[in-house]
């Protein structure tokens, strides 16, 4: 495991805390659906709507304390939201109940998790001057979410098979349930680590490159919002220790291809 805050019961309550107001995860609902995951079988096609609800629940814990916990500006997070739910109505999936939410963070970077859970760190909120450019960032991401790439990770190894008793233990000693969420928590550490530190694949972010320019123009958003985005990040010069799309392409192939 990494040193990263692991998915033991002591961590899931802490992180009611930390998502507090606004929007929460239902800590719960994540213990309730944990009993069934290890129905889940191999390829992205076995992970049911329930499964795919607790993975990325848990990856959203992850996210949020990672990135310094959610920023608490009303006005931030209603447009955000606003611009989030309006290309999510356009979206393949949008029955899912879709999340959103700014980083407390000034990296420049966005991440998504499975079910519909989307963020954008504060240091790039700042640089969507207009809606546009704010759409063309989420619809990335929404587009992620989508395409079910995250889901795809999990799908490679069967790391939920045996996980199927831990609800029903809910009750036994933190210790016990622990040690009974370490195979489950590994296999969310391995989206992790492709969020924070590997990153998807080129061919991945192209994609979603790709279909969130569309999506946005579909929602009524310019088509080349994310690529005016990128172009500004291009031209800005680098802060010291300032971390741009760090697990991403770069900038100048994103923008070549879009």
């Amino acid at each position: 495991m990494s040193s990263r805050r692991t998915l033991a019961v002591s961590t899931l309550l802490a992180a009611a805390a930390l998502l507090g107001a606004g929007w929460s995860l239902d800590l719960n609902k994540i213990t309730d659906t944990i009993k069934d995951a290890g129905k889940v079988a191999k390829g992205v096609a076995g992970i049911g709507p329930e499964e795919e609800r607790v993975i990325g629940q848990s990856v959203a814990v992850e996210v949020v304390g990672t990135y310094g916990g959610l920023v608490r500006d009303a006005a931030v997070n209603r447009r955000v939201d606003l611009i989030g739910r309006t290309l999510a109505a356009c979206s393949d999936r949008p029955g899912l109940d879709w999340r959103f939410g700014v980083l407390a963070s000034d990296d420049v970077n966005a991440f998504s998790a499975p079910g519909g859970y989307v963020f954008i760190t504060r240091g790039l909120y700042r640089m969507a001057a207009d809606d546009d450019m704010l759409a063309g960032i989420l619809a990335h991401e929404i587009e992620h979410v989508c395409e079910k790439h995250a889901l795809s990770i999990v799908a490679r190894g069967e790391f939920l098979s045996g996980a199927t008793d831990i609800a029903k233990n809910y009750d036994s000693r933190a210790a016990d349930m622990e040690a009974k969420l370490q195979q489950f928590d590994l296999g969310i550490d391995k989206i992790t680590k492709t969020l924070f530190t590997v990153g998807f694949d080129p061919q991945t972010e192209y994609t979603a490159d790709r279909k969130g320019r569309d999506l946005a123009a579909l929602a009524g958003y310019a088509r080349d919002g994310l690529k005016v985005t990128l172009v500004a990040l291009q031209k800005q010069p680098a802060k010291p220790n300032e971390k741009i799309f760090s697990t991403h392409p770069p900038l100048a192939d994103r923008i070549k291809r879009l």
